[in-house]
């Protein structure tokens, strides 16, 4: 599911995906050609060596290896034949990593675990990286309500859920003694219990719904008040979605996902799942169900750990356009200043005439301190600013005006300015519409915003000239 995050944003920039697959998984291949992408089934044994063999015999281009059998062999072998590599790992299980890029997402990632590294290896580590589905976007400016009394729970142990965690949970939430909850168990598509578990539901007490090889995730997460899960890469949607999450152990390379977001406030640690008690589970469950301020804090805390732009990220590092958005500061005010009185800027401005460094010094420190002013400065990945995104807020409406650096223009930096600092501007601020006026000569601005998502809602003025309106809908949710 995460490297279909990463196909869905590399479609979104236009490229094409083929997925090396094991065979085996109707719902999962399924999935992958429903998304347009190319799916080639390879047989499960030997399937390391069976991607590498593929990849020896086709066209050098960006490949991304997730797999605990891609070793230090394989990524070379890979590599050498002329790759790109990207290789998704948990726990650095490889000795090595001879490849391009590495990404982990993981909240306890750190960089001295990949000191076996090649020189130029660039390596994408933390939950700003995490690899989120398109279907979670439209969820990108809503906001959770935290009712003081959690009745909705959401059960998700993950695809297979191979010894049945999910029955033992389901047995246990009669010891909670809540006559108003409401269940829904997800079990996944490749799941062998799905008849013992509903041979429970009929059984249980409790209000329980069985959802099937889910499609729509991120809405049974809007819906609940409360997850049980693995410890996986759902672990990272639930932070997202400021869903409040107790994370069971299901395998060795989730304990430090489980750890790390319970030291950090985002989620609770349980046992592991081959440790399961039914009465400290349930005492547990209780405490969280009974205590608004403790979801509420974890809420909080997953939310900002996530923001659901990775995928955008990691596609950037992938095409060497690594954005990273900070707010303005004061000491950019000479850059700001260089950039503002560019020929081409003023131009393109609609008040064309230069601009004094006294007027400039006295606008920066008004839109600094003004609440309905967030100024975006785009930096790439050694640092360097490229561009300035600027927003004017007005209720639920933002004005955009964006600037890209002289050095960077034309290569794409204008669209990952916009499309990044749309998406966080979303996420932080409630803002269901952005606008941005072009003057109809401006071709390249026009361009921009075209490919940017943008749709031209037909003639305007500003300060006394014609211009044409570009809107973009932001596509959040209402408010819970």
């Amino acid at each position: 599911m995460r490297c279909l995050a990463l196909a869905q944003a590399w479609k979104r920039a236009g490229g094409s995906v083929t997925f090396l697959a094991p065979e085996g998984s109707p719902p999962i291949e399924q999935r992958i050609r429903a998304e347009g992408c190319g799916l080639e089934a390879l047989a499960p044994d030997q399937f390391p060596q069976a991607v590498v063999s593929r990849l020896l015999h086709s066209t050098p281009g960006k490949v991304v290896l997730d797999g605990y059998g891609f070793g230090v062999r394989e990524q070379s072998a890979v590599s050498e034949a002329g790759h790109q590599v990207l290789m998704v790992d948990d726990f650095a299980h490889a000795s090595a990593y001879p490849v391009c890029w590495v990404l982990n997402q993981n909240a306890h990632a750190r960089p001295e675990v990949y000191s076996n590294r090649r020189s130029d290896t660039r390596l994408l580590l933390g939950p700003s990286y995490a690899l989120l589905r398109d279907e979670f976007r439209p969820w990108l400016g809503w906001r959770r309500t935290i009712p003081e009394r959690a009745n909705k729970i959401l059960i998700t142990i993950g695809g297979s859920d191979p010894g049945n965690l999910s029955l033992r949970i389901l047995e246990s939430l009669p010891l909670i003694q809540r006559a108003d909850l409401e269940v829904v168990l997800v079990a996944g598509g490749s799941n062998t219990h799905l008849q013992i578990l509903q041979a429970a539901q009929q059984r249980s007490p409790v209000q329980v719904r069985i959802v099937t090889n889910a499609l729509d995730m991120s809405a049974l997460m809007a819906w609940a008040d409360l997850a049980v899960s693995g410890a996986g890469s759902t672990s990272y949607e639930l932070c997202y979605m400021g869903l409040p999450a107790l994370l069971f152990v299901i395998a060795d390379n989730q304990r430090g996902v489980a750890e790390h977001l319970s030291k950090l406030s985002a989620a609770v640690c349980a046992e592991g799942a081959a440790e399961f008690d039914s009465r400290k589970f349930t005492e547990t469950l209780r405490d969280l169900i009974e205590s608004p301020e403790m979801r509420r804090a974890m809420s909080n805390r997953g939310r900002d750990l996530v923001d659901g732009l990775g995928a955008e990220r990691v596609k950037g590092a992938l095409l060497n356009r690594e954005l990273q958005l900070r707010l303005c500061r004061e000491t950019d005010c000479q850059v700001l200043f260089s950039w503002a009185n560019g020929p081409d800027v003023r131009q393109a401005s609609f008040h064309s005439a230069p601009v004094a460094w006294e007027d400039h010094e006295r606008w920066l420190t008004r839109k600094l301190l003004d609440p309905r002013s967030v100024i975006y400065i785009g930096e790439n990945h050694e640092g360097k600013p490229v561009g300035v995104v600027r927003f004017r807020l007005e209720e639920d409406c933002a004005i955009l005006s964006v600037s890209v650096a002289p050095e960077f223009r034309g290569a794409g930096w204008g669209r990952e300015l916009i499309r990044l600092s749309t998406q966080t501007l979303t996420r932080s601020r409630f803002t269901r519409r952005v606008e941005a006026f072009v003057k109809p000569e401006n071709r390249a601005s026009i361009r921009l915003f075209d490919s940017s998502g943008f749709r031209r809602q037909g003639d305007a003025e500003v300060a006394g000239q014609p211009a044409l309106l570009f809107t973009l809908q932001c596509g959040g949710r209402s408010n819970a």
